[in-house]
């Protein structure tokens, strides 16, 4: 398939996708879009950033009326995720004279009532919409389309509860549409229960394996994660999505690097609606090419051009690590996600192989920053907190020279680990909190410190 021409869209819809600058549908777009214009339930997995948003709203505004009546409510798991999907249907509208509107918590419910008087497409976060349900402001007993948007995310965040309870005050007959990076068992239940009959497809094999994204992680501990990441920056220029775990890592983070002369930007849920979607429309806009995250802000952040996503802290689950690095390679586009990942995270970092099933490939971060590295004797230390380095002595030594001579510079029997010996080249051990007087040993020449492998193999 070559265009939308062939998709059998009215003119006002193509003239919008042509002013946008879309020339082709992409995958999902080809498979959802005749489906769903059929009438079809559907059920798709496909990744973020794969066009999914337009194969709902393609369907819908091919099929709705100009009329002051709720006709198809989108509902997503945030307020950025709403407003960036009520963009989209706003722009699609105005051609056809049809209202769009956003409801999410943490903004006017008087002026979105107000909107919803006129709206026929409703986008909205399920809480909100529960409240301007009960509130008698918000009906949908007419509504034809019913279309939950990122399912997955979804229930990873509680809602379920939230959509069955809204799914029961909508008619028995109308279209859903479910679309979900990932098929967790909650997501096929409720589309046994709720739709009919509807036409499953997974155009998402690449979500996993993330088609198009070079996956790395890089071995590094808390010391020097932030000289990595400096150096990564002015090495690597491009459009940086970084992800941390917490708010107050990612306030800390954007702070550090504007001292650094950086100019980063925070996203998290402690900033006002307003400030939120200027950075957003920022990053999308190009004035902003860093952006510092958790995952739950990001889940907004709609952007086609991002090189690198950087989990400068790695998640903790895996399904969040693919939602993280699906943020760059989209659309045919090569992408770079990076993971620092440090001694005690090795656990973190096998459980997503095994989801993604796949290795991720270790790399170092060339060249320097502006911020030098510091030696992390903790990361190269074993599990007993031990860390090697090779030598050369003047003369020949056993083992037990060795020790003697450790003991006179100061260590003590039990901070010296394994000592091994053959001629005037040898290797010896010491306690990590200790590891930085090693080279300051004059008996020990050319000393050198015993990298750890992150795990065994690596």
């Amino acid at each position: 398939m070559k265009n939308f021409d062939e998709l059998n869209i009215n003119e006002k819809t193509l003239k919008t996708l042509k002013e946008k600058g879309f020339e082709r549908p992409t995958e999902v777009q080809q498979n959802a879009i005749p489906a769903a214009m059929d009438g079809k339930d559907l059920v798709v997995q496909a990744r973020t950033g794969s066009g999914k948003t337009h194969a709902f709203l393609i369907p819908v505004f091919q099929k709705i009326e100009k009329e002051r009546s709720v006709q198809a409510i989108v509902l997503t798991p945030t307020r950025e995720l709403a407003l960036q999907v009520e963009q989209e249907a706003g722009s699609i509208g105005e051609k056809h004279g049809i209202r769009t509107v956003a409801i999410y918590g943490g903004a006017s419910m008087d002026q979105q009532v107000k909107l919803l008087q006129k709206a026929s497409v409703v986008v909205g976060t399920p809480g909100r919409v529960m409240d301007l349900m009960r509130r008698g402001n918000l009906n949908l007993s007419q509504i034809k389309f019913f279309i939950l948007d990122e399912g997955d995310r979804m229930m990873d965040m509680g809602f379920l509860p939230d959509i069955k309870w809204i799914l029961r005050h909508t008619p028995s007959k109308k279209q859903v549409m479910l679309f979900s990076a990932t098929m967790p068992y909650e997501i096929i239940k409720l589309a046994k229960t709720y739709m009919d009959e509807p036409i499953v497809l997974k155009l998402s094999e690449d979500e996993i394996s993330a088609k198009g994204v070079s996956q790395h992680f890089v071995k590094v501990g808390r010391k020097n994660k932030l000289s990595n990441l400096s150096a990564l920056l002015d090495n690597e220029p491009g459009k940086y999505l970084i992800f941390l775990n917490t708010k107050r890592g990612v306030q800390w983070l954007a702070e550090r690097l504007n001292k650094l002369g950086y100019k980063a930007f925070p996203m998290h849920g402690d900033m006002t609606q307003a400030s939120r979607t200027k950075t957003i429309d920022g990053f999308k806009g190009g004035d902003i090419d860093i952006l510092i995250s958790t995952d739950v802000s990001a889940r907004g952040i709609d952007v086609d051009n991002i090189t690198h996503v950087v989990n400068y802290d790695i998640p903790k689950y895996e399904k969040d690590y693919v939602h993280r690095i699906g943020r760059t390679g989209r659309l045919d586009k090569h992408g770079k996600a990076i993971t620092f990942v440090s001694k005690d995270e090795v656990e973190f970092l096998d459980r997503i192989e095994e989801y993604i099933e796949r290795e991720v490939e270790g790399m170092e971060v060339k060249g320097k920053g502006r911020l030098k590295r510091r030696v992390d004797f903790s990361e190269h230390s074993d599990i007993f907190g031990m860390v090697a380095f090779s030598f050369e002595t003047d003369k020949e030594m056993t083992m037990w020279d060795i020790v003697k001579e450790m003991n006179k510079n100061g260590f003590m029997d039990h901070e010296v680990g394994e000592v091994k010996v053959e001629g005037r080249k040898g290797t010896l051990s010491v306690v990590s909190s200790k590891a930085d007087k090693v080279k300051k040993i004059r008996f020990l020449k050319r000393v050198e410190l015993v990298k750890q492998d992150l795990r065994h193999g690596r």
